[in-house]
C-alpha cells in the first residue's frame, strides 16, 4: 500500500510541476516518495514500482490525448494506454537501477542515478518514434535563471541537476544529515546564480541585425480547418490578418502550418495574394502548407520573398508516427481488414523531407521546424549548423482545443532558443504563439481563442553555442560514466578478492 501512496504521490507532484500547471518547483522535491518507498526493495520490486509510477505519470500528463477522441473514436483509448506502458519504461528502468545502486555501490549513486536518468531521457528521442514529452526540464521553462546551461549541455544537464536535487533531499530525510539538505539547496542557488549572471551579461552584439517580426496567431477549429468548403473564408481570414499590417515596418511575417485546406503552392489564384503582400509590404513571407509534388504530399514551410517570388521550401522531416503524417504498415492493417473505421482518415498521407535545410531571406537565414520537430533538440541543431540565425516554428495545435498539450508544447521552443542561441518564435494556429529571446526569455506570447497579430523585435545571431558545436557530449559522457561502472561491477563480482 505504501508502495502504491508513494508512485501516486511521486506522479502527481511530477505532473503539477510540469507546464500547464502551478507547481513547476515542485520537480525539486517529486522523486523523493519514490526513492523513499524503493529504500528496502528488490530489483524486481524497484523495476515495477517504476513502472507504476511512470505508467501513472504518463497517463495523467497525455491525458489531453482524449481532445482527439473525435477524429480517431475509440482507438485513443488503447494508444494512451500503450504509450503510457512504453514511456514508463524508462521509470522501470531507473527503479531497478535504484535498487541495485543503493545495495551495490551508495556513494556512485549521487552521480550515476541522474546519469542514467539523462540517458533514459535522451533513448526516448531517438528514431522516427522519438517522443520528449515530459522531461523533468520542462518544468523550469518560465525560469531562465535555472537554464542557462542548456547552452552548454543541451537540456540533459537541466534534468541532471534536478534528480541529483531530490536525491539530495531523500538522503537528507534517510540518513538525517543536514549537510545533504544544504548541499541541494548551494547547488539550485548556484545554479541559479550562475544563470542570473549569464542573463545580466546578455545583449546584442554590435553586429547583431535587429529586425520586426508579425506573428500571426489564428484559432480556426480543427474541422473547419480541414473542410475544402471553408477555403475561402480562411482565406479571407488570413489576408484580413495581413492588410491589418499596412502601417507597420516589418522585415518578416509568419503564419501558421498548413494554413488552407488545398495545395497553395499548386494553386496560383491563391498564392499571387501572399506575393502580392509580400511585395507590397516589402517583407519577407513563411507561410505552411501542405504541398503536393510528384504525386506525394509533403508538410512544408515556404518563403516568400519582398519581390514576390517563392524562393524556398522546406519539408517536415520527422513526422507524428501514428498519425495522418505516417502510420507504420497502415496499408497492411487496412488490406487484412484491421480498424477498417480508420478509413475515413487519410492516416499516414505525408511524405517525410530528406534533410533539415535552412530558408534563405533578406531577413536572415531562417530555420522551420514544423510543429512536432520543436520537441527534438537536435533538429533545431541541426538548423543552426547549416546556418540558421533564426528559429521559426510554425504549429497547428486546434487539434488539442485548450489542453495543457499546449503549454508543453511551447515549454520546449524555449529550450530550443537557449540550446542553440537564437531567437526562437512560434506561429500557433489554435495554440500559443510567441516570440522568445536567445536567452529563453519569453518576450512576447499570446494564447488568445481568437485572431491575432503579434509584433516583436528580434536579432539575428552567427555564433554557436557550445551545445551546437559539439550536440549531445553530456549524454555520451553520461553513458561512458555508466558503462565503466557496469564493467568495474563485473570484475569486481568475477575477482572478489581484487575488493
Amino acid at each position: 500500500m505504501l508502495t502504491i501512496l508513494g508512485s501516486f504521490l511521486t506522479a502527481t507532484l511530477a505532473l503539477l510541476s510540469m507546464p500547464g500547471y502551478s507547481l513547476d518547483l515542485a520537480v525539486f522535491l517529486a522523486l523523493v516518495p519514490f526513492f523513499g518507498v524503493l529504500k528496502d526493495s528488490t530489483v524486481r520490486i524497484g523495476f515495477w514500482c517504476g513502472w507504476l509510477t511512470g505508467i501513472l505519470f504518463f497517463g495523467l500528463l497525455l491525458h489531453w490525448l482524449y481532445t482527439l477522441f473525435e477524429w480517431a473514436g475509440f482507438f485513443i483509448v488503447p494508444a494512451h494506454l500503450v504509450l503510457s506502458l512504453l514511456l514508463g519504461l524508462s521509470w522501470a528502468l531507473f527503479g531497478a537501477a535504484f535498487v541495485w545502486l543503493e545495495r551495490r555501490y551508495p556513494r556512485a549513486s549521487f552521480w550515476a542515478l541522474p546519469a542514467l536518468w539523462v540517458v533514459l531521457e535522451y533513448l526516448r528521442s531517438l528514431t522516427k518514434f522519438g517522443f520528449s514529452w515530459g522531461y523533468l526540464s520542462d518544468a523550469l521553462y518560465q525560469r531562465p535563471e535555472h537554464l542557462q546551461m542548456a547552452a552548454m549541455t543541451g537540456t540533459w544537464s537541466i534534468s541532471f541537476l534536478i534528480v541529483l536535487i531530490n536525491y539530495l533531499l531523500y538522503r537528507t530525510l534517510r540518513d538525517r544529515r543536514i549537510l545533504y539538505g544544504a548541499l541541494a539547496a548551494g547547488l539550485v542557488v548556484l545554479n541559479w546564480s550562475w544563470g542570473a549572471y549569464q542573463l545580466a551579461l546578455s545583449h546584442p552584439h554590435p553586429e547583431d541585425a535587429s529586425l520586426r517580426i508579425a506573428l500571426i496567431h489564428s484559432n480556426v477549429p480543427q474541422r473547419a480547418r480541414s473542410d475544402p468548403d471553408q477555403l475561402e473564408q480562411l482565406h479571407a481570414l488570413y489576408l484580413q490578418q495581413l492588410q491589418s499590417l499596412e502601417e507597420l515596418k516589418l522585415d518578416l511575417v509568419v503564419l501558421p502550418e498548413s494554413i488552407l485546406p488545398t495545395y497553395l503552392l499548386r494553386h496560383s489564384n491563391l498564392l499571387k495574394d501572399y506575393q502580392e503582400v509580400a511585395q507590397r509590404l516589402a517583407l519577407s513571407l513563411v507561410v505552411g502548407t501542405i504541398d503536393y509534388r510528384d504525386g506525394q504530399l509533403f508538410n512544408s514551410a515556404a518563403l516568400i520573398t519582398p519581390d514576390g517570388r517563392v524562393t524556398g521550401i522546406y519539408d517536415k522531416v520527422q513526422l507524428v508516427p501514428f498519425s495522418t503524417e505516417y502510420f507504420p504498415l497502415i496499408d497492411l492493417l487496412r488490406s487484412v481488414g484491421i480498424f477498417p473505421w480508420l478509413r475515413a482518415l487519410p492516416l499516414g498521407a505525408l511524405t517525410p523531407g530528406e534533410r533539415w535545410e535552412p530558408l534563405h531571406s533578406s531577413a536572415g537565414v531562417i530555420g522551420t521546424p514544423i510543429c512536432f520537430e520543436s520537441i527534438f533538440p537536435n533538429i533545431s541543431r541541426a538548423f543552426v549548423r547549416q546556418g540558421a540565425q533564426l528559429l521559426v516554428i510554425i504549429t497547428n495545435d486546434a487539434w488539442f482545443k485548450g489542453s495543457a498539450a499546449l503549454e508543453q508544447h511551447f515549454a520546449k521552443a524555449v529550450f530550443r532558443a537557449i540550446e542553440t542561441g537564437r531567437y526562437t518564435v512560434q506561429a500557433a494556429n489554435g495554440g500559443i504563439s510567441g516570440v522568445i529571446d536567445s536567452k529563453g526569455r519569453i518576450r512576447a506570447q499570446t494564447r488568445l481563442p481568437k485572431e491575432t497579430v503579434l509584433q516583436e523585435e528580434f536579432f539575428l545571431q552567427d555564433r554557436r553555442t557550445l551545445y551546437v558545436s559539439l550536440g549531445d557530449w553530456f549524454i555520451y559522457l553520461s553513458a561512458l560514466a555508466l558503462i565503466a561502472l557496469a564493467v568495474w561491477a563485473k570484475i569486481r563480482a568475477r575477482f572478489p578478492a581484487s575488493r
